[in-house]
């Protein structure tokens, strides 16, 4: 089979051939996830004849979803393709107004604004947030926005994950100290940020999609193939509206992800949902895409021997038809204008960690690492390798609302640097400053055969 002048190899075939009830298709780095997706619409419109209303595929950001629709209108097949939330909205039948994606992060500055200006003893306050350091303006602390960063990250997990404020009372309850101190902030602001929601006739993105599952068995939903892109990405309330979808249209289901690129854990994705993907599916079937069409096959056995450190991460046999001396170039204490200089390539990608690693460099082509995820060049430059993995330890309270743990350090952060590691058709280039990350050192010292440096 054939889609815009590419064929598909026979892994793409055999996993689009899959007779399952449910599908997942493990995909490394450039292994050609869209055109397997291309491919599986064309094979049920065209063989197995489905009509394309009968056709749901779901992307998770508006830039994806465009980019599939025009390569679909492309090729003369319109199906819906849409993103959670537009699906959520439509099941609901558009019927109500979602909250500016801001609003928590309001609710929490009126709620201390209010807190400061009312309370009795301000010393206190400062005692139990800041170590009774003296502070004259309490909200442009650097700690207090770390407190208020906490708060907002802690309640949009919470909600992400089907829970509510029974479940942060419960942690309350068990709470000593500064974080019982916390929790009842939090427990505050939950209640209040769902009183004003409630009284305006509005919710957020997660209450949409949990509130659209109660409205699957009255919407009359016609679809018989559901396809998922970037399924390693799936949160509990996403996961739970497509189940009940799926109890209710009998649809089959596909999907299409990589495990080594789960970077939003943060945001509440539950990579195991994606890895437990047999188990919570009856009649389920696992596909490996074997061939990626974008790294060389040095650069695959450094970034795979990289990942598979993560002792949850999925084994894969990936081959490339490409080999590249050195895919690696660790640029130890060069400026970034050297270093573009020094390359000489016509498609260079900078990325950074961080907005503020990309800012201020005058340069076209730039992303952060976790914008450039689906993205490739010929060459990618990584400026400020320090801040991987980031030194910023993550709150201790949010364990209780992360649908995953870590088993080994920096777990997460191991997938962001492989993600960083395999944008690249040619060469990744690593910007070192003064300070050499325990990424990079573990490069230069376990794949010297694979790297050149440059100082």
């Amino acid at each position: 089979m054939y889609i815009n002048g590419y064929k598909l190899d026979e892994s793409q075939m055999e996993a689009i051939k899959s007779t399952s009830d449910a599908t997942l298709v493990v995909a490394g780095a450039g292994s050609g996830k869209t055109l397997t997706i291309m491919g599986l619409i064309k094979y049920l419109i065209d063989e197995l004849k489905y009509k394309e209303y009968e056709i749901l595929a779901i992307s998770f950001t508006n830039a994806t979803v465009k980019s599939l629709q025009d390569k679909l209108n492309e090729l003369g097949y319109s199906i819906d393709v849409k993103t959670f939330h537009k699906l959520g909205l439509s099941i609901l039948d558009n019927k109500y107004s979602i909250i500016n994606d801001k609003y928590l992060d309001y609710i929490i500055d009126e709620y201390f604004n209010s807190y400061i200006k009312y309370s009795k003893n301000k010393d206190t306050l400062n005692k139990i947030l800041f170590s009774n350091k003296k502070i004259d303006n309490l909200l442009i602390t650097n700690e207090f926005y770390e407190l208020k960063k906490l708060i907002s990250t802690f309640i949009r997990l919470l909600k992400s994950n089907n829970l509510n404020e029974k479940y942060i009372f419960k942690i309350y309850s068990k709470s000593f100290f500064n974080n019982k101190r916390i929790m009842k902030y939090i427990l505050d602001i939950y209640i209040i940020y769902k009183r004003e929601l409630e009284s305006m006739n509005k919710m957020d993105f997660d209450d949409m999609i949990s509130y659209a599952k109660n409205y699957v068995k009255t919407s009359y939903l016609k679809y018989k193939y559901i396809i998922i892109d970037e399924f390693q990405d799936t949160s509990k309330v996403r996961f739970d509206l497509i189940q009940e979808i799926i109890k209710y249209t009998k649809a089959k289901l596909f999907c299409v992800g990589d495990d080594y690129q789960s970077i939003y854990r943060f945001s509440g994705c539950n990579l195991d949902i994606f890895l437990n993907f047999k188990r919570l599916f009856n009649n389920s079937n696992i596909y490996y895409l074997t061939n990626t069409y974008r790294n060389s096959n040095e650069l695959i056995k450094v970034s795979t021997s990289f990942i598979m450190k993560n002792k949850k991460q999925l084994k894969k046999n990936i081959k490339s038809n490409k080999n590249l001396d050195k895919p690696i170039v660790i640029c130890l204490y060069k400026s970034i204008e050297d270093i573009i200089n020094k390359i000489h390539s016509n498609d260079l990608m900078i990325i950074g960690r961080n907005n503020k690693d990309i800012e201020n460099i005058q340069f076209d082509n730039k992303y952060t690492i976790h914008r450039s995820k689906g993205l490739e060049a010929d060459d990618v430059l990584l400026v400020n390798s320090d801040d991987i993995p980031s030194k910023i330890k993550s709150p201790n309270l949010l364990k209780y609302v992360m649908s995953t743990k870590d088993y080994i350090l920096h777990e997460e952060e191991r997938r962001l640097f492989y993600v960083a590691l395999t944008r690249t058709k040619n060469r990744i280039y690593i910007q070192v400053n003064k300070y050499i990350s325990p990424f990079v050192k573990e490069l230069m010292k376990d794949y010297k055969e694979y790297i050149e440096i440059w100082r």
